[in-house]
């Protein structure tokens, strides 16, 4: 549990003396290599931790037998990693190695263009470093592929924005949700706007018509099952989109910006109160994992957009760390499935494993 605590606890204290804009905001500075090396090696060498490991440790192996080069349940490019991982001497190992580099590296690049580049990064380790980095590992990999998107964005790139959601649908076909976002983006030409609005029916109806999603009905809404506290992580997401919502002239975004954290934001409140409403909350918590960069968006300027002076803005740090400090401490403690996440196992630090086994 330690390594977690620390993980958290570095950012933390840094977000706490950070001052306005940020250090080293929007370069990469030693500090901020070393991060990015740390997150590379506990996310990529860990070996049995997080919840999903056995299901992808399955996966893998089948792709070894399986002739279909472009890889499993129709998400291609987690296939053919994995594919290639089973030909591979190092198995399961391979995934998440790539897992951690592209998860640090898109996390790292997010944080930097946000005004307190540290603050953004300690609220992001709690859930989306340890609990979805770590454990949804396709589904991490799409999410980190979508902060590019929306540092995309920040640039007014919308095309660079779609491209980066079809990068992360290669890894999770899910992500294409994320795809019809971009119609609604006040700076898109009329013309444009309409061939993206039959780009994304076309991509929405093929992703519906997938094995992948068919497993997603099959597995989330027939049998209704229940996700294990995707109330409390979508009460963390609907707080920020709250925030945003309702003091959004504070923020200062610049036009796709403001058009794209609005709808996440209403998103955002809307997937809270529909997990309220119907039971199958595991697909509705799923697919609110797309939704976490607003958490790290909103509360990386909560303190500048509301406080009147560098005071009240430290004020309001302590508050949002103190808030994901305390989140953390109670998944660490009681959350159901903690078990898979402890204690933290190192490859380095295993006697007698078998890659190849």
């Amino acid at each position: 549990m330690l390594i977690y605590w620390l993980m958290f606890a570095f950012p933390a204290v840094l977000a706490v003396m950070e001052p306005p804009g940020g250090i080293g905001r929007g370069r990469p500075t030693y500090a901020w290599m070393l991060v990015a090396i740390a997150l590379i090696v506990i996310i990529g060498l860990r070996w049995q931790t997080g919840g999903d490991w056995g299901n992808y440790d399955r996966m893998v192996q089948s792709a070894y037998w399986t002739r279909n080069q472009f890889g499993l349940l129709g998400d291609p490019g987690f296939g053919m990693l994995t594919r290639i991982a089973a030909q591979s001497q190092y198995g399961m190992l391979m995934v998440t190695g790539v897992s951690g580099v592209m998860v640090s590296l898109t996390l790292v690049r997010f944080c930097l263009a946000q005004p307190r580049p540290w603050l953004c990064l300690a609220v992001a380790v709690p859930y989306f470093v340890v609990v979805m980095g770590m454990g949804y590992i396709r589904q991490g990999m799409a999410v980190s592929l979508l902060l590019m998107a929306f540092v995309g964005l920040k640039n007014g790139s919308v095309m660079r924005y779609l491209g980066w959601v079809l990068a992360a649908s290669l890894f999770h076909s899910t992500a294409l949700i994320m795809l019809p976002f971009a119609v609604l983006i006040g700076t898109v030409h009329p013309f444009l706007r309409l061939l993206l609005m039959m780009a994304a029916a076309a991509a929405l109806a093929f992703a519906a018509l997938s094995a992948r999603s068919g497993q997603l009905v099959t597995n989330y809404v027939d049998q209704e099952m229940t996700s294990s506290g995707a109330l409390v992580r979508l009460a963390m997401t609907a707080l920020p989109g709250l925030a945003l919502l309702y003091w959004r002239p504070r923020f200062q975004l610049v036009d796709a910006e403001r058009w794209i954290w609005s709808i996440m934001a209403g998103a955002g409140v809307a997937a809270f109160a529909l997990v309220l409403i119907f039971p199958t909350s595991t697909a509705i918590d799923r697919l609110g994992l797309y939704l976490l960069p607003l958490q790290l968006f909103v509360y990386a300027r909560l303190p500048d957009a509301l406080a009147g002076n560098n005071r009240t803005a430290r004020v309001l740090t302590v508050a949002v760390v103190a808030l994901y400090a305390a989140a953390f401490y109670v998944w660490l403690n009681y959350a159901v499935n903690v078990d898979y996440w402890l204690p933290y196992r190192f490859f380095l630090f295993e006697d007698g494993v078998c890659l190849e086994c």
